[in-house]
């Protein structure tokens, strides 16, 4: 198997698109050993932004391993920040579209929870086709998953809310946690920028997860 990962990364911090993505499920594992030096549960948070909320939760749970994924260059660089001015092993960022970072870099039933904070509603009817979370989107993350993974999400819009919800009805394999579809914003996460924002706003502020059931 070829070194896909330049020595001298490994001694200090990197971004994951620095290097060639694994290129099968068994390849993918030793690709995560060789960047964390463990096999603990693999976390993703698609849209990370500056990393506040992501890092908050990488210094908590140091027995958990963590992926931010984030589009804008000025954003991942402060991400990337954080990360080195904390020395934290247990973290890294993909630069770039999120789908791109699933297809290329992730296999079936490896990932244990994917978290998605306060993603653009885009309220408009016509401008729906541009929203991240379709039923095609995710059955892309349930192929990942591994069995009694997670995928949460927070969002302080109720249509988008119930759009959400009807989407994972689309798809056969989870199990929602909670009886209404959503509860308030989990208190074993820890505040985001966008969380305060809205909250000091007014603003009503949903969570949903749902859990894999099956393989």
């Amino acid at each position: 198997m070829r070194n896909r990962i330049p020595s001298h990364e490994m001694e200090s911090f990197f971004i994951l698109n620095d290097t060639i993505p694994p290129d099968s499920r068994e390849e993918m594992r030793s690709y995560f050993f060789r960047i964390f030096g463990n096999n603990n549960p693999l976390v993703v948070e698609i849209g990370s932004g500056n990393g506040h909320f992501l890092v908050e939760c990488a210094m908590r749970y140091p027995d958990q391993n963590y992926i931010g994924t984030e589009i804008l260059g000025g954003r991942a660089r402060k991400f990337h920040l954080k990360i080195e001015k904390r020395r934290l092993h247990n973290i890294v960022i993909f630069k770039g579209d999120a789908r791109r970072f699933l297809w290329e870099y992730l296999y079936e039933n490896t990932t244990q929870e994917f978290i998605i904070l306060f993603p653009d509603p885009w309220p408009k009817t016509r401008h729906h086709k541009h929203r991240l979370i379709t039923a095609a989107f995710i059955n892309m993350l349930r192929i990942r998953l591994v069995p009694d993974g997670l995928i949460s999400i927070a969002t302080d819009h109720a249509e988008y809310r119930d759009w959400i919800i009807d989407e994972f009805q689309k798809i056969d394999g989870f199990s929602n946690l909670y009886t209404k579809g959503y509860t308030r914003y989990s208190e074993h996460y820890p505040k985001t920028l966008f969380e305060k924002r809205f909250k000091d706003e007014g603003r009503e502020l949903f969570f949903i997860q749902v859990k894999k059931v099956g393989n």
